[in-house]
């Protein structure tokens, strides 16, 4: 169920895991107070890394579990948590600018601070800032969205040493 207490637990997990996360998308935008309460059917993060590897250990070690395949991509992993899909965007610090690589060759600038501190029903959480999800929201075609059904945009799955 992808509900406020799944939310926190992902965060959590990652947290534990050392994997800087916040929330974005949905669960972002109600926390913010950009729209009002209703369901999610996802859970979207943002992961401030250089790169995916902690991410695609855990999910080999098995800390992660329920990789989905077809949403590997250069910017993009995913998995499924408590009947939830989680899906993570990774930011990178490039050149001083907080940057997320679409499919490896297109890129998308994040307006610096990326995250605040807000409140999910009590909870004190990281979610990228208004600004950020708005955005983001704006520039959806530029992200080259028609690549999600190119074979040729997802990278091999990977499978355990």
């Amino acid at each position: 169920m992808n509900t406020p207490e799944t939310v926190t637990t992902v965060l959590a997990k990652l947290a534990e895991l050392r994997i800087v996360a916040a929330l974005c998308g949905g669960w972002a935008e109600e926390a913010l107070g950009i729209i009002p309460p209703r369901p999610h059917k996802d859970i979207d993060l943002v992961v401030e890394a250089n790169d995916f590897s902690a991410i695609d250990q855990a999910l080999i070690d098995g800390a992660l579990k329920n990789e989905i395949a077809a949403k590997r991509f250069a910017h993009k992993r995913a998995f499924v948590f408590s009947e939830t899909m989680v899906e993570m965007y990774l930011v990178q610090n490039r050149a001083n600018r907080l940057v997320t690589m679409f499919w490896g060759d297109t890129e998308y600038v994040w307006r610096d601070p990326l995250v605040a501190v807000t409140q999910l029903y009590g909870t004190s959480i990281r979610a990228v800032t208004q600004e950020n999800l708005l955005r983001f929201r704006r520039s959806h075609k530029s992200h080259e969205p028609w690549r999600w059904s190119d074979p040729n945009s997802l990278l091999p799955h990977l499978q355990p040493y």
